[in-house]
């Protein structure tokens, strides 16, 4: 009777079993958003001309004032 060899278990590793939660939350995501009717195309495009506009400097109009600490705006300070 226990001479018979048991096959052992197969155990899934912990990070493939992750990246399966996270391909199917991202399959789910993408069939929500396909479903929506969203233009996304054409928002996407406004963001990033928007983004464009503010980094080349076409919105100075805004009241926006960078506003920095004693450190001068890093994370952390020096030394």
């Amino acid at each position: 009777m226990f001479d018979e060899k048991i096959p052992p278990s197969r155990v899934q590793h912990p990070l493939a079993i992750l990246t399966e939660i996270e391909n199917s939350a991202a399959v789910d995501q993408e069939l929500l958003l396909r479903d929506a009717g969203t233009p996304w195309a054409g928002l996407l495009a406004a963001y990033v001309d928007t983004l464009n506009e503010l980094a080349l400097g076409g919105g100075e109009d805004t009241d926006y004032i960078a506003r920095f600490g004693l450190d001068e705006g890093h994370a952390g300070g020096c030394g």
